[in-house]
């Protein structure tokens, strides 16, 4: 239900439609949820007098939520403004919401090629661009975090350290999000993913392979970007002590069994552990440097077998994300290929498909939106396009996400 309020009614988790009236001539960027007093300040500030908010996707006025739901309105626990914001219910990827996503994703890609750059000569680390990123990560995860994850999962393989930390920093924000941290605890750990293996461009790319093909040596080497890390941001402004302690810990372990100091469960941040989860994540998911990527239902299967990560965590990303994430790619039983579009909550082994690749024949087909819950058609695997020669980045940005069904 649409209601129009003044600035002065606006409160942190109502989901704003469009600013309806500003002295300021202000144009929302995205429709999405508030998330703290901070951004109805800015909003205010700008001149904005009058919006359209959605009571269906948000909070509803005061009076309304009173009549709706008064235990709510009193309870000591129901504090909006500490919580992050869960996104409004989300319906799948559509063609607009790639192509915001795509718009951001690139964002991100620029300007975490030039500060990994400015590292690699030794110009120092400016991280002021990377925290507003982090700002507009945090916004498109509440807008809709299934468009942003199907363009993580397609775009991999060109420069691994790059693509990285940007999934890295893109899914530690959906799982801190989900887990209820705060605004400002969920952009904190999203930073971090951005910088936790910075220290990698001072090592040699011999070294940056899977561990099990290093000697001793070039393991302790290796395991050096972790303090080469700390170094490189250590006199960097804008970086909290939150931050610095997920970067250090990262790839500790809660058995007790990771590096740099061998810390267990009880001595690691929290944020730490997810971001442990998130980094083991992106790796295993991503060809070169490391080796062969995995499907990703087999990621999230190696996931739950490491005891050395936090299994409730492990068991949290797994339930966000489902068996098949949107953005996989699979082949069908029909012989055909398709990237999961939606999952189906009530089901995982049958999410929604957008099929366009035939394997009988060898050629692109048109874009059909197969539901798996209402055929008989079945993913046979997940599988990676390196399986098909297929260069999956460059259809999905000049044709999918152009022409897919709605």
């Amino acid at each position: 239900m649409l209601r129009c309020i003044t600035i002065d009614e606006l409160l942190p988790g109502m989901y704003v439609n469009q600013v309806l009236d500003d002295t300021g001539k202000v144009k929302v960027r995205s429709k999405g949820v508030v998330r703290s007093e901070d951004v109805i300040a800015v909003l205010r500030s700008k001149g904005v007098e009058r919006v359209e908010i959605d009571c269906s996707k948000g909070l509803a006025p005061a009076e309304e939520m009173q009549a709706l739901q008064p235990s709510a309105i009193d309870s000591p626990d129901d504090n909006i403004t500490d919580k992050a914001l869960l996104p409004p219910q989300q319906q799948g990827i559509t063609s607009e919401s790639l192509q915001d996503a795509e718009v951001l994703y690139q964002k991100a890609v620029t300007i975490q090629q030039r500060f990994l750059e400015q590292i690699k000569m030794g110009k120092g680390a400016d991280v002021s661009k990377l925290t507003a990123l982090t700002q507009n990560i945090l916004e498109s995860v509440l807008e809709n975090k299934d468009a942003l994850m199907c363009l993580s999962m397609i775009q991999r393989g060109k420069d691994f350290l790059l693509e990285h930390s940007i999934n890295c920093s893109i899914y530690l924000a959906i799982l801190t999000n989900e887990l209820g941290y705060s605004q400002k605890e969920v952009e904190q750990a999203s930073l971090a993913g951005l910088l936790m293996d910075t220290g990698l461009v001072t090592l040699p790319d011999e070294l940056c392979v899977h561990d099990k093909h290093l000697n001793d040596a070039q393991r302790k080497q290796y395991q050096q970007h972790v303090a080469e890390s700390l170094a490189l941001l250590s006199q960097s402004e804008g970086i909290t002590d939150t931050v610095i302690d997920i970067i250090g810990q990262h790839h500790e372990r809660v058995d007790g069994s990771g590096y740099p100091n061998q810390l267990h469960e009880a001595d690691i941040l929290p944020l730490a552990k997810a971001a442990a989860v998130i980094d083991e994540f992106s790796r295993l998911g991503m060809p070169g440097p490391f080796g062969r990527s995995l499907p990703n239902n087999k990621v999230l299967k190696a996931l739950s077998q490491n005891q050395g990560l936090d299994q409730s965590l492990v068991n949290r990303l797994i339930g966000v994300l489902g068996i098949y994430p949107v953005g996989s790619l699979v082949r069908l039983s029909s012989g055909k290929l398709g990237i999961v579009s939606q999952k189906n909550p009530s089901n995982l082994l049958t999410p929604v498909v957008m099929t366009f690749y035939s394997i009988n024949t060898g050629h692109y087909s048109e874009i059909k939106r197969l539901d798996l819950a209402k055929t008989t058609d079945e993913i046979v695997a997940s599988i990676g396009p390196e399986e098909f020669a297929i260069n999956l980045p460059k259809f999905f940005s000049e044709v999918f996400i152009h022409q897919m069904p709605a």
